[in-house]
């Protein structure tokens, strides 16, 4: 069999799977919704924060401790708190201990200096305090940033592919309300009202007037969605590296789901399969050659630093996620919807 003969029969084979092989996202995205209703009714919250979204002490004992005599001892007296270790790149040894607790940090440093037995100093200590009011206004600040980011690569992106001036105009207008108002000061609890239903109204708009930008929101969404769950599901606490990490992967959601729609829509050599085929060369090299560097840097720098731990591993499980849904989900519908066009 030549080599022509077998993309031939690859081809063919696409052509018969690339509908029931939707189910897969479909199904994980049925079972993250599940699983996040249940969160949601269990800690009335979409994800764990830590004390920097939602207030309290952090402690750094620069001091040999015993991680799990800590733990147990901290689990008598505080109900929400969190102990983790960092040390030597190359020999493994120990440098501190990071202890977090959503208490006063009078009462934490107390707690910790009967359980040490000496005083906690700024030569062998650091205590920080988040107060709840502070924690509560990063945490909402935050969340306004995502959703403003999503609705600003939603904007772009339908300017980039859907046609007419005029429907063009009102979603740059719609997409800048929001900005305006925040330049403006207005609170951030009424601008979340406002975001929201400009979000809404702007999904609307992209879903009638121009579906292959809905395509793309739709699986940045799904990403973003997906991510979280498994982040709930592993037990991360989120903190404001988190948010920025979200941040991040809404753009590496959408590079290889425009090169996609590019492809496919914009150029008119070979078929819509051959056209699919060829952005998927390009795209996975990109998603594997960032999801490579990700991973080594998760592996470096997960024993000394918790805030680049957390950012490379949501950007990890973020990555993994975004290849389902670029090669099957909106390959997928780009391929029935080009068939359908044409």
């Amino acid at each position: 069999m030549t080599e022509n003969q077998k993309e031939q029969n690859q081809r063919s084979k696409y052509d018969k799977l690339y509908k029931p092989i939707v189910f897969i996202p479909f199904l994980i995205f049925i079972f993250c919704i599940i699983y996040m209703i249940s969160f949601y009714n269990t800690n009335h919250d979409f994800f764990y924060k830590d004390i920097s979204l939602k207030g309290g002490t952090s402690v750094t004992i620069y001091h040999p401790v015993n991680i799990n005599d800590l733990s147990s001892y901290l689990s008598q007296n505080f109900k929400d708190f969190n102990v983790r270790e960092i040390s030597d790149l190359r020999t493994g040894k120990q440098e501190a201990v990071i202890v977090e607790v959503s208490e006063s940090s009078e009462v934490v440093k107390s707690s910790l200096e009967k359980y040490l037995n000496f005083t906690l100093t700024n030569e062998n200590s650091s205590i920080e305090f988040t107060g709840s009011s502070i924690g509560s206004g990063f945490y909402k600040q935050a969340l306004f940033s995502i959703l403003l980011a999503f609705l600003f690569m939603g904007m772009v992106i339908f300017l980039i592919f859907a046609k007419g001036w005029k429907i063009k105009v009102l979603v740059m207008i719609l997409s800048l309300i929001p900005l305006i108002l925040f330049i403006n000061k207005v609170p951030i609890n009424k601008l979340f009202y406002v975001i929201l239903i400009d979000l809404v109204i702007c999904m609307f708009i992209y879903f009638r007037h121009n579906m292959p930008s809905f395509f793309i929101i739709l699986c940045a969404f799904l990403d973003i969605f997906m991510t979280l769950t498994f982040v709930n599901i592993l037990g991360i606490k989120v903190s404001t590296a988190g948010i920025i990490a979200f941040l991040m992967l809404i753009g590496y959601s959408v590079d290889s789901d425009i090169l996609l729609t590019t492809r496919v829509l914009r150029e008119q050599e070979g078929t819509v399969n051959e056209r699919i085929f060829s952005a998927f060369k390009t795209g996975i090299i990109m998603t594997t050659t960032t999801l490579a560097a990700v991973i080594v840097s998760l592996l470096v720098t997960k024993n000394f630093s918790a805030v680049l731990k957390q950012i490379f591993t949501i950007l990890t499980i973020g990555l993994f996620l975004d290849i389902m849904n670029t090669w099957i989900t909106n390959a997928s519908l780009i391929k029935y919807y080009a068939e359908r066009k044409k």
